[in-house]
């Protein structure tokens, strides 16, 4: 696999026969030819949907567009027929992949996407959010929801996987990237959501949990980085 970091939440992942686009917003798409595109919007939020991703169908690419169901209620008009609509807690075969969703704690869904083999997660704003200063039933009730989402998961083997460190949250940004990690099989784990603040990957392997998943942790130093990822299957 080859991994290419657009953007803040915009990773591209190019497998043998197949590229998945993920949640792009901005930055350069690289040109990947003679392959069939799969390009994910887990939600509405701009910093998680751009739809100049639909231009890429003026390359001539073989694209399918998979979009959350809130991105037709909230930015409908943006949107460029046709495309695959999924909801959130929902199973999908779409051409030659399969797609699991889990309902985010924020909008829209999460992806774990298996395609050629390989298990392939994608966050979007699935997350623990915990905001210092805020109501901690509303706290407490993010917790809830993101740890019911995330142990659904536990069983399940992911090549790689696309989890968020969001500085603004002070001293609970790794909350979520933590529990993700110990309890999930997820063998690669890209940051993202990092709003640019790339020193971030340093100052999390420094910490006593970032030390312990350092093997599997991958960190990211700037927009339009790329990866080889060695093929264990």
């Amino acid at each position: 696999m080859k991994v290419t970091f657009i953007d803040h939440s915009g990773y591209l992942v190019e497998l043998e026969k197949t590229v998945l686009l993920f949640d792009y917003e901005k930055g350069t798409i690289p040109e990947i030819s003679g392959k069939k595109w799969y390009v994910f919007v887990s939600h509405f939020h701009q910093d998680h949907y751009n739809p100049k991703i639909f231009d890429l169908r003026k390359r001539g690419y073989d694209v399918t567009f998979i979009i959350s169901k809130d991105v037709k209620k909230y930015r409908k008009r943006t949107l460029r027929e046709p495309y695959e609509l999924v909801n959130w807690n929902e199973s999908y075969q779409i051409g030659e992949i399969s797609v699991d969703t889990y309902e985010s704690t924020d909008e829209g869904c999460a992806f774990l996407v298996r395609a050629e083999g390989r298990d392939i997660y994608h966050a979007g704003d699935l997350h623990w959010w915990h905001w210092i200063g805020e109501p901690e039933e509303e706290n407490a009730a993010m917790k809830t929801g993101f740890i019911r989402q995330i142990d659904k998961m536990e069983d399940r083997n992911m090549d790689l996987a696309f989890m968020l460190l969001d500085p603004r949250q002070e001293g609970a940004y790794a909350w979520g990237m933590n529990y993700f990690m110990e309890h999930t099989k997820a063998r690669i784990v890209f940051p993202m959501h990092m709003w640019g603040d790339y020193a971030l990957c340093d100052a999390y392997l420094q910490t006593e949990a970032g030390k312990k998943y350092e093997k599997r942790f991958h960190k990211i130093s700037h927009e339009g980085e790329t990866f080889e990822i060695p093929d264990i299957k």
